[in-house]
């Protein structure tokens, strides 16, 4: 059997989804040999390693957890909310402390704004470095580590697939991409029997973030390309920070993994029937629309 590598998404709200392609995979008795994740990815990957590769409890304190106990106003000129103060809230909701403790190894993907380059963090304060992978510009500070200055690692690498085939060459890679839209069209505009709905609200922080966001994401085309198996989950059909929605986010990441380990091609992969095809790239296979 050749546990696989997991490359999980940044996302903000959308990240629920991977909580949920977590319990999935839990489900079928299987544990990634290693996690690599941006931001929301770095974020459940921390809780459900730091949790003995569970994800019940994680699921309980991400659902509970509203925007009034996550923001905290910085008082500074290099972001509205506090990073310190985020640090500390993942710090009570995680099973452990430090990158050492889990029984998984996890790399979090940052940029380094000293240095202006993608850095993947996996030894020492864990919640420092996950607050580091979420520290999205302009919204909150940076967070300052061993002498510099860490942002969200989506800045550089949303989808972070090339780090993590470089981090681990031989490999099997699947990329989980929380960015992705149904072909149908934004669940937002689109309701049960093609019948038109509300848009969801928006916000002038989702107006400013969206767009760049839209962008950054497109890059992660690309990066698909570097695993061997994407599942493209249509978060994308939900608005950033729509905790609102974050329910039925987790079900949407559920239920589209049960269906990804039922795949004949990702049960070949991963118990060995035969060999996967090498062709057979996560671009290749996924739908494309972002």
């Amino acid at each position: 059997m050749r546990q696989p590598v997991l490359v999980l998404s940044g996302g903000a709200a959308r990240g629920a989804a991977h909580l949920g392609f977590l319990a999935a995979m839990e489900n079928t008795g299987l544990h990634p040999k290693a996690i690599v994740g941006t931001s929301a990815g770095a974020l459940m990957g921390a809780l459900y390693t730091s949790w003995d590769c569970t994800t019940a409890g994680p699921w309980e304190r991400v659902r509970k957890t509203g925007y009034g106990r996550i923001l905290r106003f910085a008082f500074s000129r290099r972001g509205i909310f506090s990073s310190a103060h985020l640090a500390s809230l993942i710090g009570e909701a995680l099973g452990k402390t430090a990158f050492e403790e889990l029984p998984v190894p996890l790399l979090a993907a940052t940029t380094n704004w000293t240095d202006r380059t993608l850095e993947l963090l996996g030894s020492g304060d864990l919640a420092e470095a996950v607050a580091a992978s979420c520290a999205l510009p302009p919204l909150f500070t940076p967070v300052r580590r061993n002498g510099a200055d860490y942002l969200d690692g989506g800045v550089l690498s949303i989808l972070p697939a090339m780090a993590a085939r470089r981090a681990f060459p031989e490999d099997l890679l699947i990329a989980v991409d929380v960015n992705a839209r149904s072909p149908r069209g934004p669940v937002s505009l689109a309701g049960e029997g093609g019948k038109s709905r509300r848009p969801l609200r928006e916000n002038w922080i989702s107006m400013a973030i969206e767009p760049l966001w839209l962008s950054i994401a497109r890059a992660s085309l690309l990066e698909r390309t570097f695993a061997d198996f994407t599942l493209p989950l249509p978060g994308g059909d939900y608005p950033l920070f729509s905790l609102s929605s974050i329910e039925k986010i987790y079900a949407l990441g559920y239920h589209e993994g049960k269906a990804f380990f039922d795949r004949r091609d990702i049960r070949e992969a991963i118990y060995g029937d035969r060999e996967a095809d090498p062709h057979r790239t996560g671009a290749g296979r996924a739908d494309q629309r972002i």
